[in-house]
């Protein structure tokens, strides 16, 4: 049966709201972490932690979209509660997954020999090659807090390392026994129909073709600047991108949330109600973006000062860089929002490709130019002038069915919108000069205030103010009752 218009909106509350507080807290402990990691690890291990990330998320391209095709396909059996076709499904992909993760076994061992051509410093770093073969990304509360103590106690890079390996392993076990209890059904030895195998195939082959584009535009910054410029110049770059990184996944959070409701939407809505969603997000991510961009432009420089010291600074053209391609990933949340619920990869699947090799010869170019802020500049301008434009385009017209224009009029809005906070804050935040932890959250608050009394007079008399407005008191009167 599908969800009605009050049940949307009370599941990706739910869902939005539990996602948040989760980051949160391991969001104060991964700063901790980080802290302690450089006063007695180092920022060269740093460096090369910055850059293992890297080299890992572009072997995450195996994935082959299978992530994103298993949720859409599980979007109408889920809704229909055929608990057969859920079964099968799983069982198809749990296949499909032994042989990537077989592939990508392969191909990291394979990687190794070629790790000392990546890494440019003046010294080496004994055990690198295990390093990179044991090193994982995900982390978890309890295991942020054992590496903590191992920083202080042993000053170990290896130790801090097998934890990441031993929490991914516990989640994934912990999380498979959950579901195996919740859901017995999964376990059933049913098989997907032949029909069914060729759909996922066809959907499959799509999304891995946008997948890997992608993992080609955001898995190269680290392994360039490296090369480039110097790994330990990763190491100062990553503080920074511990920062963007995990504000756009609180974001991101957010927009997921309603990822499962834009697809029940897409079924079940006629285009001017799927526009008017939209439209209601829209103005969200421009707020949040509005937010975000000043503080980071305003805050984020003092911040490293007092999180992790002076010496680790870059320079305030690469500041401006990096609140660029937030801008940019803030306010395309809603199109991507969209994107996953409509499975919406086989108009789009070569766009990515174009923007991947753009930022490639454009990092190359402008990295030997202006070093690091050379490399993040050549992701914005490949970003605008590719899927920036060309997504939309394709949502607009076959989802919304109108023009485009609308979109492309409201971004120029809120861009100038966006230079007013800007110039509204830059006066107060040259008469606060002095960095301490009171003086910054004084920032903070000055940014956030002028930011909200502008966007409030933007949209407080809006459709989608309203629409916000309206979903808010559904939320406090459920959670309520």
């Amino acid at each position: 049966m599908a969800l009605n218009k009050e049940s949307r909106t009370i599941n990706a509350g739910k869902n939005a709201v539990s996602a948040l507080f989760n980051k949160f807290a391991i969001l104060a402990l991964t700063f901790i972490s980080r802290r302690f990691f450089i006063q007695y690890i180092g920022v060269e291990y740093l460096g090369i932690n910055g850059l293992f990330s890297n080299i890992l998320t572009l072997l995450s391209m195996a994935d082959l979209g299978l992530g994103t095709a298993m949720n859409v396909s599980l979007y109408k059996p889920i809704a229909e509660n055929d608990t057969k076709k859920i079964s099968a499904l799983l069982n198809y992909y749990k296949k499909l997954y032994l042989f990537i993760a077989l592939g990508v076994t392969i191909i990291g061992f394979a990687l190794v020999p070629f790790l000392l051509y990546l890494v440019n410093m003046d010294s080496t770093i004994p055990y690198l090659e295990v390093y990179y073969m044991k090193l994982q990304i995900y982390i978890n509360a309890a295991k942020v807090v054992i590496q903590i103590i191992v920083i202080i106690l042993l000053k170990n890079y290896f130790v801090f390392i097998i934890l990441d390996v031993l929490a991914v392993l516990a989640e994934n076990l912990i999380v498979s026994h959950i579901a195996d209890k919740e859901y017995p059904f999964i376990k059933a030895k049913e098989e997907l129909p032949k029909e069914d195998r060729k759909t996922v195939f066809s959907d499959t082959s799509s999304i891995f073709l946008y997948k890997i584009a992608w993992s080609l535009l955001n898995g190269t910054d680290n392994i360039l600047m490296s090369i480039i410029v110097g790994t330990i110049f990763v190491g100062y770059y990553s503080n920074y991108f511990t920062i963007t990184s995990n504000v756009e996944m609180i974001i991101a959070l957010i927009f997921t949330s309603l990822t499962a409701s834009i697809g029940n939407l897409v079924a079940t809505a006629d285009a001017e109600r799927r526009y008017s969603t939209f439209k209601s997000m829209q103005m969200v991510s421009f707020w949040i973006c509005g937010i975000v961009c000043v503080c980071l432009l305003f805050l984020i420089q003092d911040f490293i000062v007092i999180w992790v010291g002076e010496d680790l600074l870059l320079d305030d053209l690469t500041v401006i860089a990096i609140v660029l391609n937030v801008f940019f990933s803030t306010c395309m949340r809603p199109v991507w929002t969209f994107r996953e619920g409509t499975g919406m990869y086989k108009q789009i699947r070569y766009i990515m490709f174009v923007t991947a090799i753009l930022n490639l010869v454009l990092s190359i170019v402008l990295g030997y130019w202006l070093g690091i802020s050379g490399i993040l500049f050549a992701t914005s301008i490949s970003k605008i002038s590719t899927y920036f434009w060309y997504e939309p385009n394709i949502l607009f017209k076959n989802f919304f069915k109108r023009s485009v224009k609308e979109y492309y009029w409201e971004y120029v809005k809120n861009t100038l919108l966006l230079l007013i906070c800007c110039a509204a804050c830059y006066f107060p935040m040259k008469f606060l000069s002095e960095i301490n932890i009171f003086i910054w959250l004084l920032k903070a608050i000055i940014c956030c205030a002028v930011v909200c009394i502008v966007y409030f007079i933007r949209y407080h008399k809006t459709p989608e103010f309203a629409n916000i407005k309206e979903k808010a008191v559904l939320l406090v009167k459920r959670k309520r009752k």
